[in-house]
C-alpha cells in the first residue's frame, strides 16, 4: 500500500474555476439559444450542460463508494486522463447512461440541477479518501484523485464545445 500526502489544493482551485466559468458561460443565455441545434447532428448547449450534469452525478456517486487503498501512485493516470480529453481532435461518443435526452429543456432546471452535482462534487472530495481506488464499468480501476482530474478535464472539453456551439448561433 502507497500511503503519500496528496496535495490537492491546486486541483480544487481548478475545478471550482472551471465550475465557475461553465456556469458563467451559460448563466446569462436565453433558454431558446441553449435549445438551438447549431449544426446536423449536434446536441444543444442545453444537452452538453444536461450531459455534465449526469456526468457529475456518476462522479459523485463513485466518490461515495468503498473504495480500497491505492498500491499505486494515486495521481499515476491523470497525465493520461488529460491528453484523452482535453485532444480536441479526438471524438468520442458518450456512455449511454450520460447522453442527454432530446427536446427542449427548461434552462432554470437545467442550471439548479448542474448547480447541484457540482456541489454533490465538492461535498465528495472533502469527505472521502481520494487515494482509494474504486473498480468503475467505465473505468476499471481508478483512484477517487483520478476521478476528479477526470471531472476537471470533462468539463474543461465540454466549455470549449459550449463556446462552438453558442459562437456559431450567434453568427
Amino acid at each position: 500500500m502507497i500511503k503519500e500526502q496528496i496535495n490537492t489544493e491546486v486541483l480544487f482551485r481548478s475545478l471550482d474555476a472551471t465550475s465557475h466559468e461553465l456556469m458563467q458561460l451559460v448563466q446569462d443565455e436565453k433558454e431558446e439559444i441553449l435549445n438551438t441545434v447549431p449544426f446536423v447532428n449536434s446536441w444543444t448547449a442545453a444537452q452538453v450542460l444536461i450531459h455534465i450534469t449526469k456526468s457529475n452525478k456518476a462522479i459523485a456517486q463513485g466518490l461515495q463508494m468503498h473504495g480500497l487503498p491505492a498500491e499505486r501512485n494515486p495521481e499515476q493516470n491523470t497525465d493520461h486522463l488529460k491528453k484523452i480529453f482535453l485532444d480536441f481532435k479526438a471524438k468520442y461518443n458518450s456512455p449511454d447512461f450520460i447522453i442527454p435526452e432530446d427536446g427542449y429543456h427548461n434552462k432554470e432546471q437545467i442550471i439548479n440541477a448542474l448547480e447541484l452535482s457540482i456541489r454533490n462534487l465538492q461535498t465528495g472530495r472533502n469527505e472521502t479518501d481520494l487515494s482509494e481506488i474504486i473498480d468503475l464499468p467505465i473505468f476499471g480501476e481508478i483512484t477517487k484523485l483520478e476521478l476528479l482530474h477526470f471531472v476537471l478535464y470533462h468539463t474543461q472539453r465540454h466549455i470549449r464545445q459550449l463556446k462552438n456551439i453558442l459562437g456559431t448561433i450567434k453568427n
